[in-house]
């Protein structure tokens, strides 16, 4: 370096040899930048991060009335836009950066459109989209309005019509049952009610849950209708009466409402809902849950439109559970035995119910168990027909025991009576109605006559055997009482335990045989049994009750038997819980119930 000094300076005096240092100089300063300080590489620059898009979910139903779900969920590491070319699409927000929600505020009725979502740019975007449909907007229809008119004051709604003032698409099949009801029509003027109250007469119901209610029957639903809107009247709050609706009138489903803030305060009360499936016709259904109120429970102006919706209702779940009082062998009875149920029509509200189902023995030619419902509809018509014995259409006259009248004089229609006079010395084999007469009331109308019929009919052995006294109370202490508003569940037969040695002959007159005479094995014992709620739940279905929900009862009487037990006071000697008695006949009754209520012996306090 010192040498490279001495020649830099004597270059001074030579401008050659100046130029000769500064060149090697550059050149050497050249060489180390190209050698660099340290022997490291170069660095490649990072890789791009690829944009992810998730959006969810890809079609989206816009309901107006439901507005936490008209969302769609986008899921990206980029930022995002979102567009659609139909302006009435509403949403927000249509960009961001990261995770976001798309709320969708309003969206055109009808129409389906298309939100694409855009994430990134250029050559790397990624683009998913979205269909969002709103149903066409249905114009608002008044399937059916009842202002209960301007007619009499303080009449019972049970026997007079002129507040029958329905109105609408579907009233005109419109039916109603009512009970402790009273139509009022006094100085509760429109100020006294709410705003846009009828201001005319209304309905004033009692608040005894076991016997009073209000059931408007059949409204006809447009087709394929399934939002609607109820509204009524009101100076209850909801706790006081259950609202409920039903498809046909045996399973009943609760709708919530809001009532009236406070007792005898009238209000104006709205119920959307939305029926998970449509129906042809619905059920409306007022009943007081027990609350003692000092003016009673009235209500105004029940209003049934389409549109709106709201909390969802089956009107007809539950109708795959079987009928609750059909024993086990119901659906495959053996090649003896012949199954049927009898329709009819109640006497008043008109409306197509099972009257009975039999389970008859075709060789032994009485029946093995006969089960029917009980309840207050079946209760409308009053009177015994005149004994109207006659063969059940449903089965050959040749295997069913001719207790009846073949042609007018026939006095072959009873049974021999060897088995009876043996035991008591005198007496006959009686026709013992298993669905009684009492039950189904209405002198010379079907709904009575067609328990008139050898397969509902047993021999029951008549004085001076005790057997008739004894059934007589099992008859009162099941359903002789007041009927509640529920349903109640009965089922009566026969076991035949000698086959043998218990035979009769039918088609006789006083021992006289005639030539349709022919066996019949008698039962050597008989059983009626009864199952419902212990508190009125209008609407659940049995089946769906617990063992502590139920009332069970079950009676085992020998048909010859010997007791002198005749008053009602001593029934509890004959009462064995239902299990037993399914012991003896080898199927099960009310099967869809637990157990545990079956199990446990009836208690006679719990049903006189």
């Amino acid at each position: 370096m010192k040498q490279l000094f001495t020649l830099f300076r004597s270059a001074l005096v030579s401008p050659f040899l100046l130029s000769c240092l500064l060149g090697a100089f550059v050149g050497c300063l050249l060489l180390l930048a190209s050698c660099g300080g340290d022997d490291s590489s170069e660095v490649p620059p990072p890789p791009k991060t690829e944009v992810t898009l998730s959006v969810a979910p890809a079609d989206l139903t816009y309901d107006p009335a439901s507005p936490s779900s008209n969302v769609v969920t986008v899921t990206t590491n980029a930022s995002w836009k979102a567009e659609c070319p139909d302006s009435k699409l509403k949403f927000s927000p249509s960009s961001g950066t990261g995770n976001a929600t798309i709320a969708f505020t309003d969206a055109p009725a009808g129409v389906r459109c298309t939100l694409t979502v855009t994430a990134g740019t250029g050559a790397d975007a990624k683009k998913q989209t979205v269909e969002i449909f709103r149903e066409a907007d249905v114009p608002v229809q008044t399937v059916f309005s009842l202002d209960f008119g301007n007619g009499t004051n303080g009449v019972w709604a049970g026997s007079n019509d002129e507040w029958k003032t329905q109105t609408g698409t579907g009233a005109s099949t419109v039916t109603y049952s009512v009970n402790n009801v009273r139509i009022n029509n006094d100085n509760f003027g429109s100020a006294g009610k709410y705003t846009g109250a009828s201001g005319k007469a209304y309905a004033k119901m009692f608040y005894d849950a076991s016997t009073d209610y209000f059931t408007i029957h059949d409204i006809t639903l447009p087709e394929g209708e399934r939002n609607y809107t109820l509204t009524f009247g009101t100076i209850f709050p909801a706790a006081d009466v259950s609202l409920m609706v039903s498809a046909d009138g045996a399973v009943w489903r609760p709708l919530a409402y809001t009532g009236a803030s406070a007792y005898n305060t009238w209000a104006k009360a709205t119920v959307g809902f939305t029926l998970k499936q449509a129906v042809a016709k619905l059920s409306i259904r007022l009943a007081p849950t027990g609350t003692e109120r000092t003016y009673g429970l009235n209500f105004d102006d029940i209003v049934l439109t389409t549109g709106g919706g709201g909390q969802e209702v089956d009107p007809v779940a539950g109708t795959d559970l079987r009928w609750a009082e059909l024993p086990s062998n119901f659906e495959s009875p053996s090649a003896d035995q012949f199954v049927h149920t009898t329709w009819t029509t109640t006497v008043t509200s008109g409306r197509r119910v099972r009257n009975y189902t039999y389970c008859y023995d075709t060789r032994r030619h009485n029946p093995v168990w006969v089960a029917y419902p009980h309840h207050r509809c079946y209760m409308e018509g009053s009177g015994r027909s005149d004994e109207p014995w006659a063969a059940d259409p449903a089965l050959p006259e040749s295997q069913q025991s001719k207790i009846y009248a073949s042609s007018t004089g026939d006095t072959y229609q009873y049974w021999t009576a060897d088995l009876v006079t043996g035991a008591y010395g005198s007496g006959y084999w009686s026709r013992g109605h298993l669905c009684m007469s009492r039950e189904r009331p209405g002198k010379g109308l079907e709904i009575n006559v067609q328990t008139f019929r050898p397969t509902n009919v047993a021999p029951q052995a008549s004085e001076p055997s005790a057997f008739g006294k004894i059934w007589g109370n099992i008859e009162e202490a099941i359903s002789g009482g007041t009927i509640p508003a529920d349903t109640l569940y009965i089922v009566a037969g026969c076991y035949y335990e000698n086959d043998n040695n218990w035979k009769e002959k039918d088609a006789s007159n006083n021992g006289a045989l005639s030539s349709l005479s022919k066996d019949c094995v008698m039962p050597t014992r008989q059983f009626k049994m009864a199952v419902r709620k212990k508190t009125v739940q209008v609407g659940k279905p049995i089946q769906e009750c617990t063992a502590d929900e139920l009332e069970t009862i079950a009676f085992w009487v020998e048909s010859l038997t010997k007791s002198t037990a005749t008053d009602k006071s001593q029934l509890d000697q004959f009462i064995v819980p239902i299990s037993e008695i399914e012991t003896a006949m080898g199927m099960k009754f009310f099967p869809g119930i637990p157990d545990a209520a079956k199990s446990r012996k009836g208690t006679l306090s719990a049903w006189y």
